[in-house]
């Protein structure tokens, strides 16, 4: 089964060495952890002097050298991104192997395997798991989720020359494939389009968990909030009762509970769905590509 990669280049490179551009540009993949042979070094050789030398480096190089070298397996994808924050997806096309070139030893890039890479392009194309592992301190880490794989072998498959990769049509309700992040963005959507209300940027970085943002209509200058829960969430209208403004719940996979309000609208998830559906162009190039998937449009 494919596996899927986030790869994150922070190497000591040499100053004026970029080397996730090295990477990129040279179809590679790889991380640092440089030992003293020359020459053609072997696993058996390179672990002997590496693992004393790295040993007071806590995990990091623990857990990086053994993704590269025994855990990614050719055909899995990864995902990186470059200094200006475009993503690329690359296919892994061979097994490790320690590269001490000159050029390499600058870019602190040694440990390394062939990746074929392509450019996706910004954060809005990438799924929000992917997107979120950034924030953890690790090189390189496997992303997992049975989404995060099909949607990445949609991408593949869509940016890559030669035979793709075979796509399970997903049983899944639309809405489930997306990520918290994605079913926020199509909520402010609909809420813009349908009702009038645009969402205030700022207030999408409050800590409160009673809504996700708040919103106020151009026209009338009424307030409104939203909640958003995605999966098997449940959302009780009492919680939301004493809030001072009209409240818009969504939950994709759960149901509501609690007593009816005038100023508490639930929406319908089919409703959101068609939404998407028929405002095809207004949505993200992720939600788009979620779309073609979910309608078996899998090139």
């Amino acid at each position: 089964m494919t596996s899927i990669w986030r790869l994150n280049i922070k190497t000591a490179a040499k100053k004026g060495i970029d080397p996730r551009r090295f990477c990129l540009d040279k179809n590679i993949l790889g991380i640092g952890w440089q030992v003293n042979q020359t020459g053609t070094v072997e696993w058996e050789d390179y672990i002997a002097e590496a693992r004393p030398k790295y040993k007071n480096r806590g995990r990091s190089f623990s857990v990086a050298i053994n993704a590269i070298k025994n855990r990614m397996e050719i055909g899995d994808l990864c995902w990186t991104r470059d200094h200006d924050g475009t993503y690329y997806l690359g296919k892994i096309t061979s097994d490790w192997r320690y590269e001490n070139t000159p050029e390499n030893s600058d870019a602190d890039v040694v440990n390394i395997r062939n990746c074929e890479w392509h450019k996706v392009g910004t954060v809005d194309v990438v799924p929000g798991k992917v997107v979120n592992s950034y924030i953890s301190g690790s090189t390189v880490q496997k992303v997992n989720g049975k989404n995060i794989r099909r949607y990445s072998q949609f991408l593949a498959n869509k940016k890559m020359e030669g035979k793709g990769y075979e796509l399970e049509k997903s049983t899944d309700n639309f809405l489930s494939l997306l990520s918290s992040d994605d079913c926020e963005d199509l909520v402010a959507l609909y809420m813009q389009k349908i009702h009038g209300y645009m969402a205030i940027p700022s207030s999408c970085k409050s800590d409160t968990a009673a809504y996700e943002y708040v919103m106020k209509h151009p026209d009338t200058g009424k307030k409104a909030v939203a909640q958003v829960k995605h999966g098997n969430i449940n959302l009780n209208r009492n919680n939301y009762k004493n809030l001072d403004t009209e409240v818009f719940l969504l939950t994709t996979g759960g149901i509501y509970t609690g007593a009816e309000s005038h100023s508490i609208c639930c929406l319908d998830p089919n409703v959101i769905l068609q939404f998407a559906k028929d405002n095809y162009k207004l949505m993200s190039d992720r939600v788009q590509n979620w779309i073609r998937f979910d309608a078996g449009l899998h090139t």
